[in-house]
């Protein structure tokens, strides 16, 4: 009699079955690990757009209070930045290539050669510079945590809670007190580790603190940012 052995249906079904059991909620990734595949993605792409809020920013002189506009690699950047100049909201055109920054101010009708220190903040040109912007923060974390996922705009985020030396925020952004740590959340998208948000929380412009809510979106679109004609 001929005897027919079965094959182990088991070995069938091993790979459809681990899927299901990651999807429906595999081991929570590690945070450290998260950050720095966060960093690597966020270097790798030539461009983006960013969109800047805050919330309780408060203090004396020029602050920068929020805006939105585009960024290329290597260092070049074009957008609307949002100024209070003593006590009074503008908004100020800047392009940025390289070390060089230019502002069209609402009662002006050209760009003239300014520094981004006098309106309240660092070179927005230097964000997606890999040894000195934003992707520098990830790297610089300091007892990252990793907490409850969140949305947005439909989007599925890991986010990441941790603290940071204010020195490096002040040479990115502003702080008035560098030695102080800043409080960090970072949202990491859960399809393709892209910083999507980052939230920052510290004492940017006096010992009151404030919130800077960094959005990022549009990774790798067409930008071209090119000096204005003076």
């Amino acid at each position: 009699m001929l005897h027919l052995r079965r094959r182990p249906q088991r070995l069938l079904f091993a790979g459809p079955l681990l899927a299901l059991i990651t999807a429906c909620g595999g081991p929570p990734p590690n945070p450290t690990t998260l950050l720095a595949q966060a960093k690597t993605t966020l270097d790798a792409t030539p461009s983006l757009h960013f969109n800047l809020s805050s919330d309780n920013a408060a203090g004396s002189g020029a602050l920068i209070t929020g805006g939105s506009g585009d960024v290329r690699r290597p260092s070049s950047f074009s957008g609307t930045l949002n100024v209070v100049f003593a006590g009074l909201s503008v908004d100020v055109q800047a392009i940025g290539v390289g070390s060089q920054f230019w502002v069209r101010l609402p009662t002006s009708s050209s760009f003239q050669l300014t520094s981004p220190s006098d309106y309240g903040f660092g070179n927005p040109s230097q964000l997606m510079d890999p040894d000195h912007g934003l992707s520098t923060l990830l790297v610089q974390c300091q007892k990252p945590v990793l907490q409850s996922d969140d949305r947005l705009n439909g989007e599925q985020l890991h986010e990441v809670g941790c603290t940071l030396p204010g020195s490096l925020i002040a040479a990115l952004l502003v702080d008035a007190h560098p030695q102080t740590p800043v409080a960090a959340t970072f949202g990491i998208t859960t399809s393709s580790t892209q910083v999507r948000r980052v939230v920052l929380i510290g004492p940017f412009f006096s010992t009151q603190n404030s919130t800077f809510t960094l959005v990022l979106d549009n990774y790798g679109e067409n930008v071209t940012v090119t000096p204005p004609s003076m």
